[in-house]
């Protein structure tokens, strides 16, 4: 009998192991919502665009499994909050290998482990970008410009996160398509905010529109693009002289408003 785990595992379609998520949440009562969908899809964007070279199936399950045991009620939390070894077990119960448990439980560094897997640092910073991106309680969800600020000069400031520096790449590229004068991240953000919580069904007509709007915009700006260029090449080389004419003194006789 296969085990949960080889079953989501040899899932590769992103909506079907949301399918199988939502099963593990009706049987065990799992921490499975519409905030774990949206962190888990501007991951899968990120890989994809940024040709990230890791296994992302096996991301793509980490980012739907690792707050798994996650609690609402703020009685309980301190009671629950991530224990490593509650995570850990559960996990393995339903049949993750111990480096799949790392990488889930690596996520926020609250505990220590001592061969950190390079795929916790995805985890990471999709984890903290999106919890910003979305309307809480006490606060209504920062910007992207604001949530990428805090998680680049706060949050993940005093931590070397390999992936920090192309994350940020990302965002300006998605940023910079537009839909209705919004960033391709802040449209699908505002969507999202607009769902209650626990509307999966929703979430996954949202991602549905998500794939088909971001598609038809890579291809259009891809079809701008010079003969032999590619995204990213021509995003770092405007970056690079966006930073230089910054660098650059003023001529004499000459203000800043002269540039623009």
């Amino acid at each position: 009998m296969s085990t949960f785990a080889e079953y989501i595992l040899s899932e590769k379609d992103f909506i079907k192991k949301i399918d199988a998520m939502i099963f593990l949440k009706k049987k065990n009562k799992v921490f499975f919502n519409v905030s774990v969908i949206m962190k888990t899809e501007i991951l899968r964007e990120f890989m994809s665009v940024m040709k990230i070279d890791v296994d992302r199936n096996l991301v793509l399950t980490a980012s739907l499994m690792y707050d798994c045991l996650k609690v609402e009620s703020p009685e309980q939390i301190n009671k629950t909050r991530k224990m490593d070894e509650c995570y850990r077990n559960y996990l393995k119960n339903l049949g993750f290998s111990e480096r799949f448990c790392n990488i889930c439980i690596g996520h926020d560094r609250q505990y220590k482990i001592d061969n950190r897997e390079n795929e916790s640092d995805l985890l990471e910073i999709v984890d903290q970008f999106g919890a910003m991106l979305l309307h809480r309680s006490d606060r209504l969800a920062y910007s992207v410009e604001e949530a990428m600020d805090l998680l680049k000069n706060k949050n993940l400031a005093k931590v070397n996160n390999q992936y920090l520096g192309l994350f940020e790449e990302f965002v300006d590229i998605m940023e910079d398509m537009e839909v209705l004068q919004l960033g391709l991240l802040t449209r699908f953000q505002k969507d999202m905010n607009c769902l209650k919580r626990d509307d999966i069904s929703g979430a996954v007509r949202e991602l549905y529109n998500t794939f088909e709007r971001n598609e038809e915009n890579f291809a259009k700006k891809e079809a701008e693009l010079r003969m032999g260029g590619n995204l990213i090449d021509e995003l770092r080389k405007a970056r690079a002289k966006l930073k230089l004419l910054e660098e650059a003194p003023l001529l004499p006789g000459f203000t800043e408003d002269d540039i623009d």
